[in-house]
């Protein structure tokens, strides 16, 4: 695995990653950040995101979403079309 990561780039995947969240936080009108773990309030998230069959943590009223190498844009446009937002 560690090979493969690095055949690919580390910085390579952190832009793609970040990217991923970032277009997830403009999605729910956020602003962009440089991490690619982001944690935003949207309430009744828990609910509309299980029925989707979206993988992401609620805590508090927040969701918190995580994107890496193995996520897509579809991905994210899924989780925002299960938010309400797309």
């Amino acid at each position: 695995a560690i090979e493969l990561l690095l055949s690919i780039g580390i910085e390579r995947i952190h832009r793609h990653n970040v990217g991923l969240a970032n277009m997830f936080l403009k999605g729910l009108g956020h602003e962009p950040g440089n991490s690619a773990i982001v944690r935003v309030p949207v309430p009744g998230a828990e609910e509309r995101l299980r029925r989707a069959g979206v993988m992401a943590a609620v805590r508090a009223g927040q969701v918190r979403a995580s994107f890496h190498l193995y996520n897509t844009e579809s991905d994210v446009n899924a989780a925002l079309d299960a938010l309400g937002a797309a």
